[in-house]
């Protein structure tokens, strides 16, 4: 019974490691979340309502970061198991307004033939890169269509009845 201890030291040692990963999992600096709200704020969804989701990653050049409007799952009825993706309208000049400078400006458009058998929807995106006011760099990705990793925003049963996810 002398190593008893082990156990629970060990234990304790993975408690302490967990808190200290559930700290360091938002590690973006405020500058950036601040910008994400900003150009969320820009999605218009022809819904009353719609979900922005967002990725942001840190590349040997600059900030990343890829925003959407999430789409809806059908549950239950003949359409069970459909993602449907959210119309929305997104000015572009309010967009360019967020940035001190622009290096790059880009429409991208990309049928999948995977998709086209499919039926689902093709790439569409807007990509945007240049210097934000406090002179930071980041390259900006507005989707058409959400990822398919990103799951839907809502779920919305046969009835009619809309929750969150």
């Amino acid at each position: 019974m002398a190593h008893s201890h082990l156990p629970i030291q060990h234990l304790m040692k993975q408690m302490e490691n967990f808190a200290s990963d559930q700290t360091n999992i938002n590690c973006r600096p405020s500058w950036l979340s601040s910008f994400v709200d900003e150009v969320a704020d820009i999605f218009n969804p022809y819904d009353e309502v719609g979900r922005v989701g967002f990725d942001c990653q840190f590349t040997e050049e600059c900030w990343e970061v890829g925003l959407f409007l999430g789409s809806t799952e059908i549950v239950g009825g003949q359409r069970d198991g459909q993602f449907i993706a959210a119309s929305f309208q997104f000015d572009l000049l309010q967009l360019l307004d967020r940035f001190e400078s622009v290096n790059r400006f880009h429409f991208h458009y990309q049928e999948d033939s995977e998709a086209a058998i499919a039926s689902t929807p093709a790439s569409a995106y807007i990509t945007i890169e240049g210097h934000l006011a406090d002179l930071e760099i980041v390259r900006l990705n507005v989707y058409a269509t959400p990822p398919e990793e990103a799951g839907p925003g809502f779920r919305k049963s046969h009835d009619g009845k809309i929750d969150t996810v």
